[in-house]
């Protein structure tokens, strides 16, 4: 009787390990959104090299004035095959370098910051015991400062954020059951942590499809009732997300945008 049950587990693992393996997966290679309102198309292109995120460059389509949300982003690794740098170039007259100080610990415990080579702060990484990041916390007074909490199913559900000696808000997301868009990319998780990619989480195994947003009333938290997201997302055939609707209502008003995704899927 043992020796069938030996045998049932060792299958079940074999199979287990099989489906893992015969998984394909997409990596992230560019993003459009589309902003009906203000008539602007947004493109993110992402290059891979050896299977990891070398550049994310980013424009507006229609008028070329972007300057907001535009990126121009290239990522450098040690010899350890981990992120060293990321340079933001997106203002050539002031480039933002971000080098990373690696300890004992597989994730980096501090960024060290600076302006056209000249330091200008010094940001200390948080993780968990699962190597998930949980905060960023700047030692410039009005520099970042947000945290980050997960769920049972290891998603980010709470993300609360005072940068730069902002009142402090909480974002509070729901999520679906499909595989995370950036999870090719996982690195790219790095830079969310320092400047925060719009609407999407790099983090987590799932996509958003809910966000509940709260403010400090009365010395605690509560929810903003006028103002929530909702997502409608179709995906492909490996479970990656290939367009998001995304609705936003804010103050009776409801905002709206439209992204669409492209990978290189093994």
């Amino acid at each position: 009787m043992k020796t069938n049950i030996y045998i049932i587990v060792i299958c079940l693992c074999f199979w287990s390990c099989q489906k893992n393996e015969n998984t394909p997966l997409c990596r992230l290679t560019k993003f459009v959104t589309e902003y009906p309102a203000t008539k602007l198309i947004h493109h993110d292109l992402i290059t891979l090299k050896d299977n990891r995120i070398e550049r994310m460059y980013s424009y507006d389509l229609r008028n070329g004035t972007d300057t907001t949300a535009r990126q121009k982003v290239i990522f450098e690794y040690n010899a350890l095959g981990k992120v060293s740098r990321i340079r933001d170039e997106t203002n050539l007259t002031r480039i933002i370098l971000f080098d990373f100080v690696y300890g004992t610990k597989e994730n980096p415990e501090k960024v060290i910051q600076k302006v056209n080579n000249l330091q200008n702060n010094e940001i200390i990484l948080e993780f968990d015991s699962k190597n998930r990041a949980t905060g960023a916390i700047s030692l410039n007074l009005v520099g970042l400062n947000r945290t980050i909490e997960y769920d049972a199913k290891g998603n980010p559900f709470r993300i609360t954020r005072a940068d730069f000696g902002s009142p402090a808000t909480i974002n509070e997301h729901t999520f679906d059951d499909k595989r995370n868009f950036f999870e090719g990319i996982p690195e790219i998780g790095l830079y969310w942590l320092l400047r925060p990619l719009y609407n999407f989480l790099p983090f987590g195994s799932n996509n958003i499809i809910g966000t509940k947003f709260y403010t400090i009333q009365n010395l605690e938290f509560k929810e903003v009732p006028d103002i929530r997201t909702i997502r409608e997302t179709t995906y492909n055939a490996n479970g990656f997300p290939t367009s998001m609707n995304i609705i936003m209502e804010n103050q009776g008003k409801t905002i709206s945008s439209i992204s669409k995704f492209e990978y290189s899927c093994e």
